[in-house]
């Protein structure tokens, strides 16, 4: 299977500033993310901190670097070879939000 959120052959998240080197993406998202944080640290984005609250977060931290910065994905993905949050944690976090 292909996994779309990685560049063509590669373990490189695909992302806006074209960086296909892992070593420059983690600088490039360590910089991005700690000016984003400060921000939310300043001016919190106001909710409930359910689904949508946090998805709405994760837009606000990664809109600089990844295209589907705040979207729930479809496939597991992996970074230095640890999964971020299990598809079926995702789904239950969905569902439980939704009253399913």
């Amino acid at each position: 299977m292909i996994d779309s959120y990685l560049w063509a052959n590669t373990q490189v998240l695909k992302n806006k500033l074209n960086i296909k080197d892992q070593k420059q993406l983690d600088e490039a998202e360590a910089n991005y993310t700690v000016y984003r944080l400060k921000e939310l640290a300043l001016n919190p984005l106001k909710g409930d901190y359910d689904l949508k609250h946090l998805l709405q977060i994760h837009q606000y931290i990664f809109q600089d670097l990844y295209f589907w910065a705040g979207q729930i994905r479809n496939i597991e993905i992996y970074k230095d070879g640890n999964n971020f949050s299990k598809k079926e944690y995702l789904k239950k976090i969905v569902f439980d939000s939704i009253g399913i």
